[in-house]
């Protein structure tokens, strides 16, 4: 996770961490991919309390705040859960409707799907991922976004999330279903590796990408997705995850960061897939 690093958050005592630079491959795996699926299960009742806790504390840390307006001091994980609860109990339920839950990424050059200008828009784009909550209101939506924070409450580090509101309509995700976005990906995955071979004379590192995968994952140390994740859904996710390793092994090859202008194409296809797949997991749970 990154984003804009700034000055002590004085009203609950913790402070912001310096960010020394916002990598690339701070971008190729986002751990809120999964927290919004695991939450979007518990939001529908599929699993219980205690194993939604446990997933987001083995995805995203042992320590959660809650930035609470009310409160001048951090609230908690469950303190997020009863808002979000509040929220979602009065929201319409329906394959058609808006997701209860869904995820929303943004980077260079990819705004986020969410109404603007925003100050939840904003937070998106500074921290590069969120969590979006469907309201009864279909102008207004909710917004979770995470940050990484010193809590010397803990005495370290903790997830401190933030929850926004927005006014307005919800722009549509830029692929509408898993097919679409898979192609997307695979077009942006064959334009990269054409304008690397034709550029620096390399071959792109598809061999050693399956290895990156799993040192990535470990690097990330995210765990598995709940059970019943519509099987479309996960391969997409997993294709992304390859697109993604690619990414990180040309980056580690000798020319290094110059491959950047064909490499961060595909980024934005790797946020679309994620985006996409979290979107059809959460619809297919309802059919």
């Amino acid at each position: 996770m990154h984003g804009v690093r700034g000055a002590p958050k004085a009203s609950l005592g913790i402070v912001t961490i310096p960010d020394s630079s916002t990598s690339v491959r701070d971008q190729l795996w986002s751990p809120v991919q999964n927290t919004s699926v695991w939450l979007a299960w518990w939001v529908h009742n599929v699993i219980s309390t205690d194993e939604l806790l446990d997933a987001f504390r083995a995805v995203q840390g042992a320590v959660h705040l809650f930035d609470d307006a009310t409160s001048a001091t951090p609230r908690g994980l469950m303190d997020v859960l009863k808002r979000v609860r509040e929220v979602s109990d009065r929201a319409p339920v329906g394959v058609e409707e808006r997701p209860l839950v869904s995820l929303v990424l943004a980077g260079a050059g990819d705004v986020p799907p969410l109404p603007a200008p925003s100050e939840a828009a904003q937070a998106v784009n500074a921290e590069g991922a969120g969590i979006v909550l469907a309201d009864e209101d279909p102008e207004l939506t909710h917004v979770l976004v995470p940050e990484v924070v010193f809590s010397p409450f803990h005495e370290g580090e903790a997830v401190l999330w933030r929850w926004y509101e927005a006014t307005g309509p919800v722009p549509p995700l830029p692929n509408f279903g898993p097919g679409e976005a898979d192609e997307y990906l695979r077009d942006e995955m064959d334009a990269a590796a054409r304008a690397i071979e034709s550029s620096v004379h390399v071959r792109t590192p598809h061999t050693n990408a399956r290895l990156a995968v799993g040192s990535l994952s470990d690097a990330f140390g995210l765990p598995g997705l709940p059970a019943g994740m519509a099987r479309r859904a996960a391969q997409l996710m997993a294709r992304a995850d390859y697109a993604a390793a690619i990414i990180d092994v040309a980056r580690r090859s000798s020319p290094g960061p110059s491959l950047d202008p064909y490499l961060l194409p595909l980024l934005c296809a790797i946020r679309r897939a994620r985006m996409t797949a979290v979107d059809y997991a959460v619809r297919e749970l309802l059919r």
